[in-house]
């Protein structure tokens, strides 16, 4: 090996680190050693309290530097008065032909962590390749089984604060017997490593609160926490959104209040309270949000009533979400849409 000057070997070495650090943060890497202390999945969901869904979307992925995240959103969003971020992870797209996840990608996922995790964040790492999966089942499968013998053995470290989602909105393919009969062979996979970690599983069509009752969670492990969508009515929440089938892609103007609407959310969460207390097992309500055509008024109205009502029946609950549609934080003038803020937390001023 040749060798350099010891000045000549420094200026190599800072010039390789700041070529490094301008495309991708810094090395983060998990803990060496466990930090996690065993958690019942009530604590947890006790312990998840408020929480938003973020970067799923954000060119970070593909590029750190071009990425809006900055250590001060994870700062801002704890300061707020979330206590938890999910992590939207598209991770397939990071698989090589081997299954195995791109060295780059894994150290942007190992700064999200880190820094949420500094800024006193719970972190749910939540694999969100939903369309493709629901789609291809047979091919989905040994994608999803990949993916989580990675993620859990790299992050089985992590204290308590991080949770494992084991996979978004499961539809298409995926009905009730084909999710019963698939999702135990991934939870099998991670349990190896994180055997008493509590891990989000949810039932099939988009998560529906519906399909809880046809979840087979098995009954010997208690640490799994059940979770829900909720866009109801969805001709107001989604009105205008250029994914939504016809007639509501087009529509607009859609209003939200009337007693009868607000009173049907409190019933169709006291019906996921029956079941979470039939089945002993606590709830965490994954996504919610009204997309930004709609008016405001209405919006936070809405929005404040399902934040509300979610914690009346005790479910942890993450909005949809900090950034993109439905936003919460607007990167151009790099503050909180105070209006939905407010709506979500209320003591914000």
């Amino acid at each position: 090996m040749l060798k350099l000057p010891r000045l000549a070997a420094a200026v190599t070495l800072t010039f390789v680190a700041h070529a490094a650090l301008a495309d991708d943060p810094a090395p983060n890497p998990p803990p060496a050693t466990s930090q996690f202390k065993e958690i019942s999945a009530h604590d947890q969901v006790r312990q998840l309290g408020r929480g938003v869904n973020v970067i799923g979307y954000d060119p970070f992925w593909q590029d750190g530097a071009r990425g809006n995240y900055k250590e001060e959103h994870f700062a801002k969003i704890k300061a707020a008065g979330f206590s938890t971020v999910r992590v939207v992870l598209f991770a397939f797209r990071a698989l090589d032909a081997q299954n195995r996840l791109d060295p780059k990608w894994l150290n942007r996922l190992d700064w999200v962590v880190a820094t949420a995790t500094k800024h006193g964040l719970n972190v749910i790492v939540d694999e969100h390749d939903f369309d493709d999966c629901s789609k291809d089942v047979a091919a989905c499968m040994p994608k999803l089984k990949a993916v989580w013998s990675q993620l859990a053995e790299r992050y089985r470290n992590e204290p308590n604060t991080v949770v494992f989602e084991l996979l978004n909105e499961p539809h298409g393919q995926f009905d009730a017997a084909t999710w019963n009969a698939s999702f135990p062979q991934v939870l099998s996979i991670m349990r190896k490593t994180n055997p008493t970690r509590n891990v989000i599983i949810g039932g099939v069509r988009w998560n529906s609160r519906d399909t809880l009752k046809d979840l087979a969670l098995p009954a010997a492990d208690k640490h799994l926490i059940a979770t829900f969508h909720y866009y109801d009515p969805f001709p107001f929440t989604h009105q205008g959104a250029s994914w939504a089938d016809e007639p509501i892609r087009s529509t607009t103007g859609i209003r939200f209040g009337k007693p009868a609407e607000i009173a049907q959310i409190d019933k169709d969460f006291a019906a996921v309270k029956a079941w979470s207390d039939a089945s002993g097992r606590p709830v965490f309500l994954g996504e919610f949000g009204a997309y930004d055509k709609a008016a405001m008024d209405d919006r936070v109205l809405w929005t404040s009533t399902v934040a509300r009502t979610a914690e009346k029946y005790g479910f942890a609950w993450g909005y949809w979400q900090f950034s993109s549609d439905f936003v919460l934080y607007d990167f151009k003038k790099n503050e909180f849409v105070k209006p939905i803020l407010k709506a979500l937390v209320p003591a914000t001023r």
